[in-house]
Order: structure tokens, then C-alpha cells, then sequence
């Protein structure tokens, strides 16, 4: 009978070192990294492990998650391991391993931020884990001097009329030197028209090139009045909805007799700041016409009009 009791003694103080471990030693309760991207949560079938937020939960989902236990029947087959959740309370989740199997991944939404969770079966599980804000990324990038002057626009007259000049003879020059074109974008066949007062200004066609951020409107002013219309080509301006643009360079005689159609090409290059603006040609696109009137100085440069609206 002693030796019974010994024995019996025996067993139950080598019976805990026996059975495996439910929880993992001195990672009871974990601190995920904010850091990380996708942060790992051990979970296993004894143990409940209680997820604590920094915010309220809003939204929880992911392959293997369940609420009902008995659910797991219905997903034998899946090789995903089942999940038993419960949102005990608003930041707070009670997770219990249902069936074993693959990582199961969950996205968890909260007030202010998303958290990315994966449950990882372990015989040895987390029992209390607390989720971190994560980390702001720094949107910064670092740069240097040399790529400040290698991205810098250079502004000049003569590129301005080069890129117009291509833009105007791409469909003869394309064919025979295709090269000259490269990285190129356009639209073509549009009727992007404004009428107002007896003016119709419209945009056929738009050229863009991305290399020198360099954007060329064809247009047409139709005047559709009994009165000429004279006035600043400088004057013109590209509206996108609420924003309007200043043109690098405007080609235009400035001045539109009753019932003639002239031509106007407009080039914008860069942004208000200086920088490049990376235009999408994909935009609903107006021309704003500017009021009826020039100065002196610029009806002596166009030649063909002037200041008083007479030939």
C-alpha cells in the first residue's frame, strides 16, 4: 500500500512535467509590434486568449473565423485552421482554436486604424495580447542635390515651341522617325467645347509629353456674332473643374472675325510652384477665354490686329 502511495506521489509531481505546456512561458501576455505589418498570435484549443485594441472594434473578417463552434463541422475540409471569436467587448476580442490547421489571416478594423492578425495553432498559446497604434510610415523621401537638378523642368522658349512644333506635325513626322515620339500620349477626335457671348472655343485633340511634363491643347475659336472678337492670347486658360491654368505658351492671332473658326494651340508645362504637375490627359478639359480687349504692345506683335480691333 506505501508503495502505492509512493508511486501514486511520484506521477503527480512528473505529471505536469509530462503534459505539454498550455501556455507559453514568459510570453503570457504580448505586446504585438507596431512595427510590423502582420503581427502573429498563438492560439491553441485549451486556451482562451483575450486580444485587447487601442480603439473600439468596427469591423472583423477573415477566412476560418466563426462564432458558433459547431460551425466547424460545416468547414471539415478546410486545410485554414478554425477560429471560435467572440467580441467580448467594443476593444476587446476572446479567441479559442477550433480545428487545427493552416495560419488563419484576419483583417480587423478599428476607429482609426487596420490591424493585420494572423492565428497561428501552437501548443502553447498567447493568453493576453495587446495591439499597439501602429507606427506612422514617414512619407518622406529622401533625396539629393543631383536629383533636384535632374528632375527640374528646364523652362525655355525653345523647348516650349519644339514640343508645339511636334505636337502640331506628329501625324507627318511619326511615321517617318518614330522614335521622336516615344513615351507620347494622346487623345484625339474631342469636342471639349464652352460657348459664351457668340464664342465657341473647342479642344480636338491633346498631346502630352510625360518627359517634360509638356501638354499641348489643339483648339478652335468659333465666332458665331456679328462683332470681331480681338483679345490677349496670353490671356487663355485651361480649366480642369474648379482650377484653372496659366499657359506656358499660347499660338494664336488674337483675333476672331463674325463667323470665322481660327486655330489655337496651347502648351502648359510644370505647376504654379515651379514644379512638375503631372497632368493626366484623361481630364475633362475647357478653354477659358479671356474678356475682348488688348493692349498696344501685343496687337503690334501679332501683326494682323490691333488694339482697336481693326485690320
Amino acid at each position: 500500500m506505501n508503495i502505492l502511495r509512493r508511486l501514486s506521489l511520484m506521477l503527480l509531481c512528473l505529471l505536469p512535467q509530462l503534459m505539454p505546456a498550455q501556455v507559453q512561458e514568459g510570453r503570457e501576455l504580448v505586446m504585438l509590434d507596431p512595427k510590423k505589418l502582420v503581427n502573429e498570435v498563438a492560439i491553441n484549443t485549451t486556451v482562451a486568449t483575450t486580444i485587447t485594441f487601442p480603439e473600439r472594434i468596427t469591423l472583423m473578417t477573415g477566412f476560418g473565423l466563426v462564432t458558433e463552434p459547431g460551425a466547424a463541422q460545416q468547414l471539415e475540409q478546410s486545410k485554414v485552421a478554425l477560429v471560435h471569436y467572440q467580441n467580448v467587448l467594443e476593444d476587446t476580442l476572446v479567441v479559442r482554436l477550433v480545428k487545427v490547421g493552416e495560419p488563419c489571416h484576419v483583417t480587423i478594423r478599428t476607429a482609426k486604424h487596420i490591424h493585420l492578425l494572423r492565428f497561428v495553432p501552437s501548443d502553447e498559446a498567447n493568453l493576453a495580447v495587446i495591439v499597439p497604434p501602429p507606427l506612422e510610415k514617414d512619407a518622406a523621401v529622401q533625396t539629393t542635390a543631383e536629383n533636384i537638378v535632374k528632375n527640374r523642368i528646364n523652362y525655355s522658349t525653345e523647348e516650349l515651341v519644339g514640343v508645339l512644333s511636334k505636337a502640331k506635325n506628329r501625324k507627318a513626322l511619326q511615321p517617318l522617325n518614330p522614335g521622336l515620339f516615344t513615351g507620347w500620349l494622346e487623345r484625339n477626335d474631342l469636342d471639349m467645347s464652352v460657348t459664351n457671348n457668340d464664342l465657341t472655343a473647342a479642344i480636338y485633340e491633346i498631346q502630352r509629353q510625360p518627359a517634360k511634363d509638356a501638354t499641348v491643347f489643339r483648339c478652335w475659336i468659333t465666332n458665331t456674332g456679328a462683332q470681331p472678337y480681338e483679345f490677349e492670347p496670353n490671356g487663355v486658360k485651361i480649366r480642369v473643374g474648379e482650377r484653372a491654368y496659366d499657359p506656358q505658351l499660347v499660338d494664336c492671332s488674337g483675333l476672331v472675325q463674325p463667323g470665322q473658326k481660327v486655330p489655337l494651340d496651347v502648351v502648359l508645362q510644370g505647376g504654379p510652384s515651379g514644379g512638375r504637375e503631372g497632368l493626366s490627359i484623361n481630364q475633362d478639359f475647357r478653354i477659358e477665354l479671356p474678356k475682348p480687349g488688348r493692349t498696344q504692345a501685343s496687337a503690334a506683335l501679332f501683326g494682323d490686329a490691333t488694339a482697336d480691333g481693326s485690320k
